[in-house]
């Protein structure tokens, strides 16, 4: 004997949400795993014509706004039941619709799974949206022959990544150089920590971001993570900027936004161009670098760029040197500017303003920066040992 109707009651237009009407003998029983769902997230949808005579299978898990433990869960059903007869061996369609604001939204939908004993289950194939509630459903069939639907139940998708938090610069504050240095704390993720990228926005127009610079940085281990752009901004000028973790698809939104001001560029005293053919002599200035290493002794201790260290040393140096004569500045070490040196500060020399500029001394005012800590200020003049080995410094400020 056919499990299937041979006269349908007609199509029926099916509620997402409650319990499916027929005639005869279909009515269902509500199934103890259905979870209440408001009313204003109700979807009427037109399922066309029941032709199972089966009861609707009763869903097992996720329900109850279970959280997920990733964006594919897996789905679980006790198997229809048919009514008096033999089980003809179903498969099911599976429906997952993600819920707005203003209803639903169908995210994913498969027919043709088949049963198993007792239970059957089917994992979700593509990301759903992180954090996000979710509907669900499941039905029998046979064939192109639908029984009815089940109750839905809900899930909550996981917090795969939480939004980064901004540090430093943050408030208005005024930076001790155009290169700043840009700290987050880190969010808690559940995706593999390894793969995650900061993403960063800087812009100088307005909080909109209308034309931003991006740039990245991938999630330290540890509970913050830094990050510097790539070039020296403008000076004396407000920026804004904010972040946003990313691993794979799955983006989080932007963290607040924060504002910083750009200093001027450091005023002081220039020593007069020499005569033309004779070079400035080197003004020694080894006392005010050994005083700023009392006064800046935490500072010098994490100078290690190269080991998560700051420039928080080098610019307070370059800074102090220039209230004493503006040719001093940075070195682009052996001449790429891209790599500005974290130990050694440049005097310019020469005629001009010096930017880009070869005539320079070269003094490393950091002993043992890196690796290993343990840093001390030193005085050194690295020019001719520099040239000696073939390589090149270049003056720049800012760095």
């Amino acid at each position: 004997m056919d499990i299937r109707r041979t006269t349908p009651c007609g199509a029926v237009a099916l509620l997402l949400i409650g319990t499916i009407s027929g005639c005869g003998d279909s009515s269902q029983p509500t199934s103890p795993s259905a979870t209440p769902i408001a009313a204003s997230v109700q979807a009427a949808l037109a399922d066309g014509v029941i032709t199972l005579k089966v009861d609707p299978p009763i869903l097992r898990l996720p329900i109850n706004n279970a959280v997920t433990a990733s964006l594919t869960p897996v789905l679980e059903i006790t198997n229809s039941q048919p009514r008096h007869l033999l089980d003809h061996g179903f498969t099911y369609e599976f429906e997952v619709y993600e819920v707005l604001d203003n209803g639903e939204e169908l995210k994913w939908h498969i027919t043709g799974v088949p049963q198993t004993p007792n239970t059957t289950s089917h994992t979700v194939v593509g990301d759903l949206k992180e954090a996000t509630a979710h509907i669900w459903r499941a039905r029998s069939e046979v064939g192109d022959d639908k029984g009815p639907w089940s109750d839905a139940a809900t899930f909550v998708t996981p917090t795969l990544l939480e939004i980064p938090t901004p540090v430093s610069p943050i408030n208005g504050a005024t930076t001790s150089n155009t290169r700043p240095t840009f700290v987050v704390q880190n969010g808690d993720v559940s995706a593999d920590s390894a793969q995650v990228t900061y993403e960063f926005q800087l812009d100088d127009e307005t909080q909109l971001f209308p034309n931003p610079s991006t740039f990245h940085a991938p999630r330290s281990s540890g509970t913050q993570t830094t990050a510097q752009f790539a070039d020296a901004l403008a000076t004396d000028m407000t920026f804004y900027w904010r972040v946003r973790a990313t691993v794979g698809t799955v983006i989080t939104k932007w963290s607040d936004v924060q504002t910083f001001q750009t200093p001027s560029v450091t005023s002081g005293p220039r020593t007069p161009d020499p005569p033309p053919g004779q070079d400035l002599q080197l003004p020694n200035q080894s006392a005010l670098i050994h005083q700023l290493g009392i006064t800046h002794a935490a500072e010098l201790a994490n100078s290690c760029i190269e080991e998560g260290g700051s420039w928080d040393f080098m610019d307070a140096a370059v800074t102090a040197l220039r209230a004493t004569d503006t040719r001093w500045g940075y070195n682009c070490k052996r001449g790429d500017c891209n790599h500005v040196s974290i130990d050694v500060v440049d005097y310019f020399y020469g005629i001009g303003d010096g930017v880009g500029s070869t005539d320079v001394y070269l003094i490393d005012i950091i002993g043992a920066v890196c690796p290993g800590g343990n840093q001390t200020t030193s005085w050194v003049d690295q020019t001719e040992v520099t040239a000696d080995h073939g390589t090149i410094g270049i003056w720049i400020f800012p760095r």
